[in-house]
């Protein structure tokens, strides 16, 4: 295992310039099997830089519930996508993104779920063995016949739904933010590639502003069970697939607290304590904003202010 992760390692930091390729499969024929998911230096593209727990409200009022999920700057995209699932990537339907492609004919699926448990695919539990054919970084090679994955070599989940935009969200930033999926996917809004992500447990965060419109519009997701990704996410679980966590779409002011920390500082007693806050301010407009002052505000439950410090905040430049 050691040299497994010392490999995986080495890959994602080395200077390499050629592209990894991809293993042709010739027992399915169809589609192109994307590179990406075979390549340990590709870890995402076009997500946000993680960050703290946030969420922008409209008023004190809304903030001092502290419950992001009511925020007016909020909205679940949970609930029913259309589903369509396949055992080979050769086979998944590649056009579905498109604003065209009719798909009132796919059966739904609840979102968050695995896939497995809604009756797609085979679940497997293992405790430590590989349930594809180890050959890194390569998922698509081909295992003895007696393991499921020489049938369902590696499934693929094609997700999607309508969402709207309010239009008080007008002139504001626009994000996306999936929880949790199992194990790799990319994006389209509105039939534009988005980008793409691994790291199945951690967030995945997309800006969407420049891909949505007023009113209505739509989200796809392809989903697929392995990727290199699985090589370090082999664990003693049940192996399960699909958008498993929330999926939120959500909106900031055009410059905003992007990330914070705050850190108390306990004296000997564990009676009294210095905060120390600190925080990135993230302008995503077009031009500079002059500078200004960082307010830390202090709130017991009734409401009462406590404790409240300023500090000057220098201009935040475009971008």
């Amino acid at each position: 295992m050691k040299n497994l992760l010392f490999l995986l390692l080495a890959f994602c930091v080395g200077t390499a310039k050629s592209a990894v390729k991809t293993q042709a499969d010739t027992t399915v024929k169809g589609a192109f099997v994307p590179v990406e998911i075979e390549d340990p230096r590709c870890i995402g593209i076009n997500k946000e830089p993680a960050h703290a727990t946030l969420m922008p409200y409209a008023n004190l009022q809304e903030a001092l519930k502290a419950n992001r999920h009511q925020s007016s700057f909020y909205r679940t995209l949970n609930g029913s996508w259309k589903f369509n699932w396949v055992s080979w990537p050769q086979q998944r339907p590649v056009d579905f993104y498109k604003t065209s492609y009719d798909v009132s004919g796919w059966k739904d699926i609840k979102v968050p779920s695995n896939w497995q448990v809604e009756g797609y695919g085979t679940p497997y539990y293992s405790n430590f063995t590989y349930i594809f054919k180890k050959d890194f970084p390569h998922v698509m090679s081909e295992p003895p016949k007696n393991w499921t994955a020489y049938k369902e070599r590696n499934p693929v989940g094609s997700y999607r739904r309508n969402f709207t935009v309010p239009a008080n969200w007008d002139g504001r930033r626009i994000f996306i933010t999936f929880d949790g999926v199992d194990a790799g996917f990319f994006i389209w809004i509105n039939g534009q590639k988005v980008g793409y992500s691994v790291n199945s447990r951690n967030a995945a965060e997309f800006d969407i502003t420049k891909y949505v419109k007023p009113g209505e519009n739509m989200v796809a997701a392809e989903v697929y069970r392995f990727t290199t990704g699985s090589y370090l996410e082999d664990q003693d679980q049940w192996r399960l697939s699909g958008i498993f966590r929330n999926v939120t779409l959500w909106s900031t002011p055009q410059e905003h607290i992007r990330d914070y920390f705050i850190k108390t500082n306990l004296d000997k007693q564990y009676k009294n304590a210095v905060v120390e806050v600190s925080a990135k301010i993230k302008n995503y407009g077009s031009s500079s904003v002059k500078a200004a002052q960082l307010v830390a505000r202090h709130v017991e439950g009734s409401g009462r202010h406590i404790l409240e410090h300023m500090r000057a905040r220098n201009a935040a430049q475009a971008g």
